[in-house]
């Protein structure tokens, strides 16, 4: 790439700047926090007995340590994935601002990419609503609503902008 490296708008930095915060916040949560997660996950889950299907027996009652760990295993996505994708979403939009000809195609790119670094907060919707309505109802509901739009938008962006990288060569 020759020429000036340009940066993308400060909308989009802020919201890449903020998820990789929000991933390192929660990383350190889970190592400093891990048994007030604990708790308070076991909480809900018995709180929401019926969502959950427990019967009161310790015997039957399994289902308990499935949706805490699921609902560990969001945060620890969350997490994970926000490091990441705040990165992705702040240099593919620096190469957008760069190399991408067209103001329209450029507004569409960052609109996308900026929706797909929002993806690693699905992974806080899918643990908190493991919680609220079960393990299974609530690993669909996040994936349905939340996860699948913006990884979709993510993917979306990032195949734009190797077009917009391929129309700019040509």
């Amino acid at each position: 790439m020759s020429g000036p490296v340009r940066r993308p708008p400060l909308v989009v930095v802020l919201v890449a700047v903020v998820v990789i915060a929000l991933g390192e916040t929660a990383g350190a949560a889970m190592s400093r926090l891990r048994p007030q997660i604990e708790r308070y996950a076991a909480a809900r889950v018995a709180a929401n007995a019926g969502a959950h299907g427990l019967s009161g027996s310790a015997e039957y009652d399994d289902v308990r340590d499935r949706a805490i760990f699921t609902a560990e295993a969001g945060l620890s996505f969350f997490h994970l994935h926000a490091e990441g994708l705040g990165l992705v979403l702040f240099f593919a939009s620096t190469l957008v601002a760069s190399a991408v000809p067209g103001r329209t195609m450029g507004g569409a790119l960052y609109v996308l990419l900026t929706l797909g670094g929002l993806f690693p907060l699905g992974y806080l919707a899918y643990g908190a609503a493991v919680l609220e309505v079960g393990r299974d109802t609530g690993v669909e509901l996040a994936e349905r609503s939340i996860l699948t739009p913006l990884g979709l938008a993510a993917i979306a962006g990032l195949l734009g902008l190797v077009l917009g990288l391929a129309r700019r060569r040509a």
